[in-house]
């Protein structure tokens, strides 16, 4: 019964938000109109280092700052690289992610995997990166999260799975949090902080940087 509570709150919260996430996006626009036409840029895009802790710190902070677990890991990355590097990574916006929150909204694919396996494909061949996503699916489902805790010490669960359903709710369960408790979203900040530094370490490895 425990369980069946937490599964109910997690989808009646989880449609809440992405409901709130979906009037967000839908009043900002996501690129400018420009009188000069850009260049379509060659895929892949050209990698550069992505400093794993940096991407730590930084999934954690998107996460409340940008608006959810997608964002969150999206701006670790990509938003990492527009910064060093620009072009064509600047083109990214990291608003497309918004719909990633809560498993989009249905507990399905947790939102830090979807904004890293989205950074992977844009810098790998296509071989390449179906491979590196099931690693860090691999290392997603087995790993006791959250790694970053930088506020408050957290219980750690494993997922056993890559959705946004089961690794939230093995975690209420195990805490007795509610989805709207901080606790449980300073969890999620932190799985999103630990989702892209292992992105970055395992494409750091693939490129030999």
């Amino acid at each position: 019964m425990e369980h069946l509570q937490s599964r109910r709150d997690f989808l009646k919260t989880s449609a809440k938000v992405a409901a709130g996430v979906a009037l967000v996006s839908a009043g900002r626009p996501l690129l400018n109109a420009s009188a000069e036409a850009i260049a379509a840029p060659s895929y892949p895009f050209p990698y550069k280092r992505i400093d794993p802790d940096v991407a730590e710190e930084r999934g954690y902070r998107a996460y409340f700052e940008k608006g959810g677990c997608a964002r969150g890991a999206a701006d670790a990355l990509i938003g990492q690289l527009a910064d060093d590097v620009g072009y064509p990574f600047n083109q990214i916006p990291i608003d497309m992610y918004a719909n990633g929150a809560t498993g989009y909204g249905a507990g399905s694919l947790c939102g830090s995997l979807a904004g890293a396996v989205n950074m992977i494909g844009l810098v790998c061949e296509p071989d390449d990166a179906k491979k590196i996503t099931q690693e860090l699916f691999a290392w997603y489902r087995k790993a006791e999260l959250p790694i970053y805790q930088p506020k408050m010490k957290s219980v750690t669960t494993v997922a056993n799975s890559v959705n946004c359903m089961e690794s939230v709710s093995h975690y209420m369960e195990a805490t007795g949090a509610k989805m709207g408790d901080d606790s449980r979203k300073e969890r999620c900040a932190g799985v999103t902080g630990d989702t892209a530094k292992k992105t970055a370490e395992l494409l750091n490895a693939h490129f030999g940087v």
